[in-house]
């Protein structure tokens, strides 16, 4: 599972979202170093970003139509529904999409490696038995009980034969 991480650098990533085209000029490249007017126009937020002229997003929505479609309600799963669940958005609920919303980047936790080396272990793990009449290639007159018994209509007791 990935966790999000706060984004310490001057510019936000907005690589899933938009494209640049051209470089935004920085006046430092430490948000700690420089003057104070230097530091606040090198700082940008995502609103900031997302406002440059040179700033072009990959998708947005054309009108309501859109908005509506993008939304996580189903009406065939739900019945009686919220007036805003037809406006709730994946990405506000924690889903990944292609928006942001806070000013983070995505850390990929390390891959856990059992015992120090990446040895995979494989094989079957539930064995199905080939003696159960349900699971095989059986003709239509095959019988679904014990073998040796069977249920008579009339009578309704087992008896062997």
């Amino acid at each position: 599972m990935t966790k999000q991480v706060r984004n310490k650098t001057l510019l936000p990533d907005l690589r899933k979202e938009g494209e640049l085209s051209k470089d935004i000029l920085l006046a430092t490249h430490n948000k700690h170093v420089g003057s104070t007017g230097a530091r606040l126009y090198s700082h940008h937020t995502l609103a900031s970003v997302r406002k440059l002229s040179f700033y072009h997003p990959f998708y947005l929505p054309k009108d309501s139509l859109d908005l509506v479609l993008t939304t996580t309600y189903n009406q065939s799963k739900e019945t009686f529904a919220d007036k805003e669940d037809i406006y709730l958005q994946a990405e506000t609920i924690g889903c990944d999409t292609w928006r942001r919303l806070r000013n983070t980047f995505d850390k990929k936790p390390p891959t856990y490696i059992p015992m120090g080396h990446p040895m995979k272990t494989g094989g079957i793990k539930e064995r199905k038995s080939p003696f159960s009449v349900k699971l095989m290639n059986s003709g239509v007159h095959s019988s679904q009980t014990n073998p040796g018994y069977s249920r008579q209509p009339a009578g309704g007791a087992i008896f062997f034969y």
